[in-house]
């Protein structure tokens, strides 16, 4: 008997099976050359069509065999075998002409036999160039974003897909494929630019800032490495800047050699199907990913600023670059900058007594703090850009004080913003890591357009409070993040209450999950992520982009649709957060929060239009 070692995978290849009786013979179907065919045998009837289902794809693996030789990874397998694995990650295909007969034989036993018609088989294929035509699409988005690091990621997860596919050439609606994405990304790397701005040494430190732009405009996000003289170090740049370090001998390095990230091969994950195909077929290699920045000339100051977020002013404190929306007093001006400094001085010195005053009567905060200082390491990097204080729903903020997060077990450098939340008074409530200043813009221009900006705001803050219990490892609001009950947020606080019964859960399509196994699935994931907390040394948490969706009827709801993924020194993970928001009553309720773990397709997702909301 054959082996049946890929059944579950197999039955979701050839799902739905159509039973009917046959028009012509199996003899006909075997000898007539047009059809795939397997048979398997069998006591249980499941299993005989899984081992027919297992000869039918092997069958189809023979016949492509010829197609796929520059595409597959060589290796101690024969080519037919790497085929067959490659052809077994077409899970989303759904062959509606897939036939079979199942009869029971004398002895007891089931025979069963499947088969396709040849020209049928074709439908497999194109759902995975109509796979590669969508990321190639979302990859695009980014990159006039300036999120080149999503677009660099998603570009080369499009090239392994297709190679995974038999053409030669890849061609989707008169778009060539096969030209187009390599074409992009090596437009993309070859219009990135790194300036050296600042250059010091100082106790066998030397730091290192540089501007990195995408024709002649800042980049959103980029990831790239450099060689430290012994290890190779990730570094991330953001809103244009990127800070990294270099200690003892390495300080005496000549030149500082950059390799741009494109490959994300531990972001594989995020795509199951990426993860299936990435040991079966040839990776592509971009040999202009590189760059070398001179550091023989030293503390250079850059004039040059990057141009961040635009808002209407009615004074510029140009003493520490900051600009001030025209609701905010004066007065309060004073005490936020006056707080503001001296919280980076604290973050300078890295010490926290008892009796400093930013955190009197406020051991919550302090805990944060400390948290945050105690696991990210950061250091506040000179000011290159502008500072905004803003008015919030409950006091005021200010958004973008640069620091560099580090991250030595995972040879990671991050350069960050903080924003700080103040109240209606002027002092300090809270602090927050924040998403990138290109987003913020987004989400700033859409609510303006639709009148809706201070609940998009409000859903904001709620992401960088999210992001950070991450970073400062705060089980106690996680938990209460993936509770069951319904959170009201309350200025800085969340409050919980019984789920109502208002709303309503409908399953889109048979691939996503039942609105309880949710539920399991987040209790799963919150045990599993307490154990990480424990046993790690290092742990970054990171979304490149996440989309803000309100719904027309009724129109104060939102959801929040995100990926995320975070690293840590042994252990990496990735998964889809949905959030959904109810702005009806005066403090925002959050109703549902669903986590989906390494979700296989898009299909699965589940998304603003699974909820309805009646008040």
């Amino acid at each position: 008997m054959k082996s049946i070692k890929y059944i579950p995978i197999l039955l979701l290849l050839f799902l739905p099976i159509s039973s009917s009786a046959q028009e012509i013979s199996q003899e006909e179907i075997m000898h007539s050359g047009a059809y795939y065919y397997g048979s398997g045998t069998a006591i249980n009837p499941k299993e005989a069509k899984a081992i027919a289902l297992e000869e039918l794809v092997g069958q189809i693996s023979t016949y492509v065999v010829s197609d796929y030789q520059s595409k597959i990874i060589e290796a101690d397998k024969d080519l037919t075998e790497k085929v067959t694995s490659v052809l077994k990650t077409y899970s989303m295909a759904k062959l509606k002409d897939l036939q079979s007969t199942i009869d029971e034989l004398p002895d007891g036993r089931f025979k069963a036999f499947c088969y396709i018609k040849k020209s049928k088989v074709n439908q497999i294929f194109n759902l995975r160039r109509k796979l590669i035509q969508a990321i190639a699409r979302r990859s695009r988005h980014y990159e006039e974003r300036g999120n080149l690091s999503a677009a660099l990621k998603l570009n080369y997860y499009a090239l392994i897909l297709m190679n995974s596919l038999p053409d030669e050439v890849v061609q989707v609606d008169s778009i060539n494929y096969t030209l187009t994405i390599p074409e992009a990304i090596n437009r993309i790397l070859q219009g990135i630019r790194f300036k050296l701005v600042r250059n010091t040494s100082a106790n066998q430190v030397r730091t290192i800032t540089l501007k990195i732009t995408y024709h002649d405009h800042p980049v959103s996000t980029l990831d790239f490495s450099f060689w430290d003289g012994q290890h190779l170090i990730e570094a991330r740049a953001m809103d244009g800047m990127a800070t990294v370090k270099l200690f003892g001998s390495a300080t005496r390095m000549q030149s500082l050699k950059i390799k741009i990230k494109y490959d994300y091969y531990d972001e594989r994950k995020e795509y199951a199907v990426i993860n299936d195909l990435w040991d079966l077929v040839k990776k592509p290699l971009f040999k202009n990913n590189s760059r070398t920045i001179d550091l023989t000339t030293h503390s250079m100051q850059s004039s040059n600023r990057i141009a961040v977020l635009h808002v209407e002013t009615k004074n510029f404190l140009s003493l520490n670059k900051f600009k001030v929306a025209p609701q905010v007093p004066d007065t309060i001006v004073e005490k936020i900058r006056a707080e503001t400094n001296r919280l980076i001085s604290l973050l300078k010195s890295a010490q926290l007594t008892e009796k400093d005053e930013l955190f009197k009567d406020k051991p919550i905060l302090r805990k944060k703090y400390s948290d945050y200082v105690r696991f990210n390491k950061p250091e506040p990097l000179p000011d290159t850009s502008t500072i905004y204080i803003s008015p919030i729903k409950d006091g005021y903020e200010l958004r973008r004080i640069p620091v560099l997060q580090k991250y030595p077990s995972i040879h990671k450098f991050v350069t960050q913003y903080l924003v700080l939340d103040f109240s209606p008074t002027g002092a300090l409530q809270d602090l927050n890591v924040s998403i990138n200043q290109d987003l913020y813009n987004h989400f700033m221009q859409v609510g303006q357009q639709g009148n809706d900006w201070p609940n998009r705001q409000e859903i904001i803050k709620f992401i960088e409070r999210y992001r950070t219990d991450y970073l400062t490892r705060n089980i106690p609001d996680l938990d209460m993040m993936f509770a069951d009950d319904a959170l009201i947020i309350v200025g800085h606080r969340i409050q919980r209450r019984q789920l109502p019964d208002n709303f309503h859960y409908t399953r889109l399509n048979a691939s996503q999950p039942e609105y309880e196994l949710l539920r399991l699935t987040k209790k799963q994931y919150l045990s599993r992520l307490k154990q990480v907390f424990d046993r790690q040394e290092d742990i970054f948490l990171n979304f490149e982009s996440f989309d803000i969706v309100r719904t027309n009827k009724p129109n104060y709801v939102y959801g929040v649709e995100m990926r995320q993924s975070y690293f840590s020194t042994t252990y990496a993970d990735e998964g889809y957060l949905f959030l959904l928001f109810d702005f009806y009553y005066n403090n925002p309720t959050i109703y549902v929060r669903a986590w989906q773990p390494h979700p296989k397709s898009a299909a699965e997702l589940v998304r603003t239009s699974n909820f309805k909301i009646h008040h």
